[in-house]
């Protein structure tokens, strides 16, 4: 059987469901800092997981475990990355060592989903998709998306392919349609 192989960054925290999820069928690569997050999500499926215990900030060894990753288990087909602003290269470095990948950005609420797909370079063999993180406005009061939300619409944008998604709402899109009233 020739499985896929998906880097997730960011895969033991918020990513965690999705990736024991995608690692039921494929093979994954999960980058993390945390290693005890990071033996839990392994267990679940020994065969499939494959942990690489770095900090994606750290450049040069991001950089290093990756190249080893591909050498190990294939190019990757899939990079899904929750990746920080602030983060330096880790983006882009991921993207490099994914020539042929379908990516899928996830982004903070207050990202600039515009500004952060100008910053990186791809090439044509890539496909690029964001999901952004929103809050939810009920009746009078806001709150930040569940753990089970951004699981099931995470999962659903993989599958749905759509090349930007957001959950919920922005703060800004807000603010907008409240002046406009």
């Amino acid at each position: 059987m020739n499985l896929k192989h998906i880097l997730i960054v960011g895969g033991t925290g918020m990513l965690a469901e999705p990736t024991s999820y995608l690692a039921i069928e494929q093979d994954v690569t999960i980058i993390g800092r945390d290693k005890k997050k990071m033996a839990s999500i392994v267990q679940r499926n020994p065969e499939t997981c494959h942990p690489l215990i770095v900090d994606y900030r750290e450049e040069e060894a991001l950089s290093s475990a990756l190249q080893h990753a591909v050498q190990q288990n294939s190019p990757f087909d899939r990079v899904i990355a929750w990746v920080h602003r602030g983060s330096g290269k880790a983006m882009q470095i991921s993207l490099e060592h994914s020539e042929t990948a379908e990516v899928i950005h996830i982004l903070g609420s207050r990202a600039n989903s515009e500004y952060e797909k100008r910053c990186l370079c791809f090439n044509e063999q890539q496909t690029y998709r964001q999901v952004q993180l929103g809050e939810i406005h009920e009746m009078a009061s806001v709150r930040w998306l569940t753990h089970d939300e951004i699981v099931e619409e995470v999962l659903d944008a993989i599958q749905n392919q759509d090349d930007y998604r957001l959950i919920g709402t922005r703060k800004d899109d807000v603010d907008v349609h409240s002046r406009n009233d």
